[in-house]
């Protein structure tokens, strides 16, 4: 799978010499036994069936695409490839074809999370947990990261918010019983406790993304006191406007209306990149 945005992105980061493109498209036979797992790889998960899958495939037919490696001593350190290189081992190769570069941390890191994106190969948490590495282990800022991947800022501080949910949530995204879209509205829930009741009903009722926004909303839309006369029609719109804005926010807004007309709108945030998120939001400029 093709994506310029990714090209562009790493190659703004991480500027490579034509010479060092012309070596690393040299493909070379390694010794399998010589190969060791990137130990920066984004990917946590391998599921077996599709490991098998792909071993069959390579008796049959042989590894068609080179894994890309680079020298340390007298082995090699997989930068892309551990999917292939795993499978080829179980398949019984001796060698496999591969691309031989340089590679600091930064870009070892950098082109495994690359790879996987392009692959679509990574849960959301191990994206949030990648990401999250190259901001800590490679002193990047979020900005810098959604270069790297081809991606808005916002879309890059949504994902690493998914941390901050409570583990029991983060361990369903990764396992695919929980989608991104069900788990988000919940970041705008104040308590984990409260994250992990809304968590289990999505479960036992099977809500969609859409049924959970409304679910969440109920938690997070004040309930106003009963009123000693019926709401009027301009009341009533101001409240399903709180309720719209709120599932297009991810945050808790509410409107504070006076007796002449005028009023306030106001909406919460939890962190300053929550408000950096809701700013970019607010002038269009989101994912």
């Amino acid at each position: 799978m093709k994506n310029k945005g990714l090209g562009r992105g790493l190659g703004a980061i991480l500027p490579v010499e034509e010479t060092v493109i012309e070596r690393s498209h040299a493909v070379q036979e390694i010794p399998i036994d010589r190969i060791e797992p990137n130990p920066l790889q984004p990917r946590l998960e391998f599921p077996e069936e599709e490991l098998e899958a792909l071993a069959e495939s390579i008796r049959q037919h042989g590894l068609i695409q080179p894994i890309t490696v680079r020298q340390v001593g007298d082995k090699y350190q997989l930068i892309a490839g551990e999917r292939r290189w795993r499978a080829a081992k179980r398949a019984g190769l001796t060698h496999l074809p591969a691309y031989i570069r340089t590679a600091d941390s930064t870009e070892m890191l950098a082109f495994a999370l690359v790879e996987n994106v392009q692959r679509q190969n990574l849960n959301p948490i191990e994206l949030a947990l990648a990401y999250k590495r190259l901001m800590e282990e490679c002193g990047l800022t979020q900005e810098q990261v959604a270069q790297y991947v081809g991606k808005s800022r916002p879309a890059v501080a949504n994902t690493l918010r998914l941390l901050r949910l409570p583990p029991e949530i983060q361990k369903a995204l990764k396992e695919g019983t929980l989608t991104e879209g069900q788990a988000r509205p919940l970041l705008a829930l104040d308590s984990p406790d409260l994250q992990l009741q809304v968590f289990h009903e999505i479960l036992k009722k099977g809500l969609n993304a859409r049924q959970v926004e409304a679910l969440v909303a109920q938690y997070t839309t004040p309930r106003p006191k009963k009123p000693a006369r019926e709401p009027s029609l301009a009341e009533l719109q101001l409240t399903e406007l709180q309720k719209t804005l709120s599932y297009r926010f991810h945050a808790p807004v509410t409107f504070k209306s006076r007796p002449d007309g005028s009023g306030e709108i106001r909406i919460q945030y939890s962190s300053w990149e929550d408000l950096e998120r809701l700013l970019e939001l607010l002038q269009g400029r989101s994912a």
